[in-house]
């Protein structure tokens, strides 16, 4: 019994004590990121469709969002400003495929914010962005602004060089400020694996 209740005190106190190891990086150090990925829609949102004001996930059922799963790639360049946490930004390319094999694509350009709580060898980034969008779908296109969160887990082979695998959700509203029916929210999620280089 007491072996037990040692073995489950540990396990509680492994997070702990990742979070309180010493800080792996310095303020003025840099991290820089290329990523690559799949993206699943997850919702659409359009409020002036009374029949089906919101759709989920892929598929051409019912309810469904009558695309396809995309692909997602992009580069991020970051600087410390605090032993955990990251400013810099992130230049990406995202698109998928309607029910007619119409292309979307998006491009984010956001500033984003990233903690890392736990670092060193192996790390656990938590970031959050928000930028400008540019969107293009059948022919018309729109200048409009996004967000995304996004957690990993990423191990370093080096000092210098490591790899990567995240989670995250997008969302990108498109406002039609003259003509609120026209308005809509679509989000995905991208998976994707990164390749890490820090200084």
């Amino acid at each position: 019994m007491k072996k037990t209740l040692k073995i489950i005190a540990a396990l509680l106190l492994l997070p702990a004590s990742l979070f309180a190891a010493d800080a792996y990086y310095d303020t003025g150090s840099q991290i820089f990121n290329i990523t690559a990925g799949a993206t699943v829609p997850f919702f659409y949102s359009n409020p002036s469709n009374t029949n089906e004001p919101i759709t989920m996930w892929p598929g051409d059922g019912d309810g469904n969002m009558h695309r396809t799963a995309g692909g997602v790639g992009a580069i991020s360049y970051q600087v410390f400003v605090h032993p955990y946490i990251a400013l810099g930004a992130e230049l990406a390319f995202q698109f998928d495929f309607t029910r007619a094999d119409i292309v979307q694509t998006n491009v984010p350009i956001f500033v984003k914010a990233t903690a890392v709580p736990v670092q060193g060898r192996f790390e656990v980034p938590i970031s959050i962005g928000a930028g400008l969008l540019y969107m293009s779908y059948d022919g018309a296109s729109k200048l409009s602004f996004g967000c995304q969160f996004e957690a990993g887990i990423r191990y370093f082979i080096t000092d210098a060089w490591g790899i990567g695998l995240n989670y995250g959700f997008y969302f990108f509203p498109e406002i039609y400020a003259g003509e609120p029916e026209k308005s809509s929210t679509m989000s995905y999620m991208p998976i994707t694996l990164t390749v890490s280089y820090r200084h």
